[in-house]
């Protein structure tokens, strides 16, 4: 009885240990990834554009976060919240969008993903996302053109168009709408 309990617990822990190995093996997707956006709709008509995922929660496989894009008729970005989950294999991706539709993929490198998003319907489409991971890493000096030595949301835009928004929002720690070379340090290092 003592060794069947012995081998028991053994096998228990050894379980136990490769879940964890397993669940450490999914890749990190938080970030912010831009790309190229190709869409057909029902009509047959074809439009490309450009599109952001900000992935900004993860908990092993699970990820959540939202994308936007802009509209022929606004400058400013119009965003849709996801929910999502990585494969098994750790290179597949499916995301739940919160209004409509679903999109799945595929990590293509550590820095690279492919998307498909199908909707049916009324308002049927299929697009597809070539999507790279972007890195905040431009100087405060390259930023600040006006030399102002703070960075307000049009200088931003000339950047990053489709982050600007969240930059603004997460960076200026004391909400004057501009932000310090210091707040852009700390921000930047979190990213």
């Amino acid at each position: 009885m003592k060794r069947v309990l012995s081998c028991s617990l053994v096998v228990l822990v050894l379980v136990m240990m490769s879940s964890l190995s397993f669940a450490a093996d999914y890749p990190e997707v938080r970030g912010s990834w831009v790309g190229f956006v190709k869409m057909i709709k029902k009509d047959g008509s074809t439009k490309d554009s450009k599109a952001m995922f900000v992935i900004n929660k993860q908990d092993g496989p699970l990820f959540a976060g939202y994308k936007a894009w802009f509209s022929d008729k606004s400058d400013y970005a119009i965003t849709e919240g996801f929910s999502g989950i990585i494969g098994a294999d750790g290179v597949s991706l499916y995301f739940a969008e919160h209004e409509d539709g679903y999109t799945q993929g595929r990590l293509t490198g550590k820095e690279n993903m492919s998307l498909y998003y199908l909707e049916s319907g009324r308002k049927a489409k299929a697009i597809y996302y070539d999507m790279e991971r972007i890195r905040f890493s431009r100087a405060f000096v390259d930023i600040d053109k006006d030399g102002s030595k703070t960075i307000i949301r049009s200088e931003i835009v000339n950047v990053y168009p489709l982050n600007a928004e969240r930059i603004m929002r997460e960076a200026d720690v004391n909400k004057d709408g501009k932000l310090s070379k210091k707040e852009w340090e700390e921000w930047k290092k979190n990213k």
